[in-house]
């Protein structure tokens, strides 16, 4: 799973079909997260609803405690901070946790209900994904 959550490409994916996350043009994107990236993209709700530019900072990618921390915002967030955390209980079963931090002023409430749908649905991605390398 560390490998997953290190490329881009599996966020691109585990967002898809919700949110369709767009590299912005003349704006560097690397295959692979690093410590200090900066990434501007194009968000779409459900493909095609414009749902503004979103900036992705990374600030921390702890593979011993097995965390990414990300800091976030948007043009519907001003702040979106993302921190990722999993660990293996067994050979078969990991725990992953999202924990976000959200700002978005008085559209607050409405972007956090969004945000639990987001979440669950990325979830069950991530679980697909991961599924998809064992089988």
């Amino acid at each position: 799973m560390w490998e997953e959550l290190q490329n881009i490409s599996s966020l691109i994916y585990v967002a898809s079909p919700i949110l369709k996350i767009v590299p912005q043009k003349n704006y560097a994107i690397s295959e692979q997260w690093a410590i200090g990236s900066k990434f501007k993209f194009n968000l779409y709700f459900f493909g095609f609803i414009p749902f503004g530019d979103h900036y992705i900072k990374l600030v921390e990618l702890n593979e011993v405690e097995r965390r990414i921390v990300s800091n976030e915002h948007g043009k519907l967030t001003k702040e979106w901070n993302h921190t990722i955390k999993f660990h293996a209980i067994d050979d078969e079963t990991i725990e992953y946790t999202d924990e976000i931090k959200i700002d978005a002023g008085i559209l607050t409430v409405v972007i956090w209900l969004i945000a639990l749908v987001f979440y669950r649905h990325r979830q069950n991605k991530w679980k697909k994904l991961l599924l998809k390398d064992v089988i």
